[in-house]
């Protein structure tokens, strides 16, 4: 039995618990993680560097704490991204002192690629009735709203 398995397993008499298993299985989903490493050809934690910068070029200090990790190891990670044309370190417009990290042509195209895959609907989503997923949504919707309060 799998890890997945017995936490499952486990929570079965607990309905939160267990609905919280069987979604941090679909969105942890270490296949879909490594399919995207295949892809790029990135360990996983580089490939959450490079969507990050994707997203919005940023200071090396702002990039560590999006990942929750410490400057030292974001350098390395940069890096690297850099030796490999993925990222570039560009003049900060307002602070001389300060690089911003932001992707190359490259590495923007990478960054599309690694969203696609992860953006991937789980296939059982496609199972479901449009009335199923309308209540799953409203669901979802309920927890993050009570999470932001």
């Amino acid at each position: 039995m799998t890890a997945a398995g017995r936490r499952r397993a486990t929570s079965q008499k607990d309905p939160a618990a267990r609905a919280w298993s069987i979604m941090s299985d679909l969105v942890l989903d270490n296949e879909r993680r490594r399919e995207v490493s295949d892809a790029l050809g990135l360990p996983f934690g580089r490939v959450r560097a490079l969507r990050r910068i994707a997203a919005s070029p940023m200071t090396m200090g702002e990039l560590a704490a999006a990942l929750g990790t410490e400057k030292p190891y974001v350098t390395i990670v940069v890096d690297e991204l850099e030796r490999q044309g993925l990222v570039e370190r560009r003049p900060h417009p307002t602070d001389r002192r300060v690089k911003l990290v932001a992707t190359t042509a490259r590495g923007t195209a990478a960054a599309r690629r690694a969203n696609e895959i992860l953006g991937r609907l789980p296939e059982g989503l496609a199972t479901l009735s449009e009335p199923e997923l309308t209540e799953l949504a409203r669901i979802l919707d309920a927890v993050a709203r009570a999470r932001a309060v």
